[in-house]
């Protein structure tokens, strides 16, 4: 009876990863070439916002006033800011990208990511390089921590393990890695605030 039952807990577990796998191919294939690896041998992401008209000080202003409001605490923070060379430079953390089961324990991957922005006058140029997985993973009994390079992982690196908890790491990530260059290129031609609220007479 007992070796029956262990059957069926084999059977459904492998449905189950089976059932992942496919989603992730599915996830993976959705953004096929939306990446490369750099000469460096980093995952960056790379825009040219062109702004005709604004001067380089103004630019540099509302790009600097986007990473106030978003990197200006916890994990995410702006490390560099050099009006004069046009350079704006912050770390942050996509939080908890990807939340799932990994055997007889959950893990949670979060990942780390740098953003560059170049501002010359009528123009800026938005880098984001996503760098690092933060991972933990938990068990009833403990958590354990670990930081591991994205390009060192799947699907950049087609060899790695654990090929869909990293997928859907992957999928989630290159996701909130556009979804920041977009934020970042409107702040650039819009500003970080409303409109209608900036132009109310106060």
């Amino acid at each position: 009876m007992k070796r029956i039952l262990s059957l069926i807990a084999l059977l459904c577990l492998s449905t189950f990863s089976y059932s992942q796998s496919v989603e992730t191919t599915r996830m993976l294939q959705e953004i096929s070439g939306q990446w490369a690896v750099d000469e460096n041998g980093n995952l960056t992401y790379q825009r040219i916002v062109e702004v005709p008209g604004i001067k380089k000080d103004e630019i540099f202003t509302r790009a600097q006033n986007y990473f106030v409001y978003n990197y200006g605490s916890g994990k995410s923070v702006i490390q560099n800011q050099d009006k004069e060379a046009g350079l704006l430079l912050a770390k942050g953390l996509f939080d908890d990208v990807h939340m799932g089961d990994l055997f007889f324990s959950q893990i949670y991957i979060g990942t780390w990511h740098i953003v560059r922005v170049d501002v010359k006058e009528g123009r800026a140029r938005i880098l984001l390089t996503l760098s690092e997985y933060d991972t933990r993973t938990k068990t009833p009994d403990y958590t354990t921590t670990a930081t591991v390079k994205v390009v060192g992982e799947f699907p950049v690196n087609p060899k790695g393990a654990n090929k869909t908890v990293y997928g859907k790491a992957f999928y989630r990530s290159h996701k909130m890695a556009l979804s920041t260059i977009d934020a970042i290129d409107k702040a650039i031609k819009e500003g970080n605030t409303s409109k209608t609220i900036e132009n109310t007479d106060w």
